[in-house]
Order: structure tokens, then sequence, then C-alpha cells
């Protein structure tokens, strides 16, 4: 019985796969949940994440890395945008959060070179095959 329960409430977090949020439409996180990389700085660049929406997922925040630091919390089709020095960044997300949240926090990052004045965007998504991930748009 405590199986059973147990597998319908991580089916009920799986889902479908999540939908791409264009940049214009996507809402940005509120300032209690942008954590760092907010600052103006001369010289910088800027690295906008947006996290898809849709169901899976979507009970539990996506936490931002850069560099290994926690950097935002998203919810659904919110992005959060970081104003950084020119350089080599790595961009990571992973599920945060109590309960089944907190199950699989584990972290997927890429890597990126930002110059200076350049604007790069990433995605945030899930699928049921490969858990959260995050890689590069152009949306």
């Amino acid at each position: 019985m405590r199986n059973t329960l147990i597998a319908m409430a991580l089916l009920a977090l799986v889902g479908c796969a999540t939908s791409p949020v264009p940049n214009a439409r996507a809402v940005s996180a509120p300032a209690d949940r942008l954590l760092a990389h907010q600052a103006d700085l001369p010289g910088a660049g800027k690295i906008t994440v947006i996290r898809d929406s849709g169901f899976l997922g979507s009970g539990c925040y996506a936490t931002i890395f850069l560099n290994g630091d926690r950097a935002a919390k998203l919810d659904p089709k919110e992005k959060a945008t970081f104003i950084l020095p020119p350089g080599e960044w790595v961009v990571g997300a992973a599920l945060e959060g109590g309960g089944l949240c907190g199950t699989n926090e584990k972290r997927t990052e890429t890597e990126t070179i930002l110059k200076q004045g350049q604007e790069k965007y990433f995605r945030v998504f899930s699928s049921p095959d490969s858990g959260l991930d995050v890689r590069p748009t152009s949306l």
C-alpha cells in the first residue's frame, strides 16, 4: 500500500514534458527569489534563464545556479536575468524544496562564455525521460 502511494505521488509529478515559453511572454521572478547578480556592473553581459510551462515538476522551484552558487528560484513560466562580468559561466538547474521536491536534487549544468555587452538565453525544462535540464535557447 505504501509503495502504491509513493508511486502515485511520483506519477503526479511526472506528467507530460514541459513547453517552451518565449522571453517576451515569461514573467520576471519576484525580487525575493532573485538571490544574486542583480546589481548593475560596467562592461557586463546578461544571462536570462526561462523556465518552461507545464505540469511536470511544477510543484517545485527550479533553483538556478551560476558557477555552483544559488542565483534564483523559478516557478513555471518565470525568468531571471543576471548581470555578469564577461568570462566562463556554468549555468545549472535543480528541483529543490520540501517533500517530493527534495527526492531528486540532481543538478544539470551547461557551460557558456559570456562576452562584454552580450545577452544569452537559457531554457530550463523537464521531461519524463531525462528529468530537469538546462540548454541554450533562441526563443
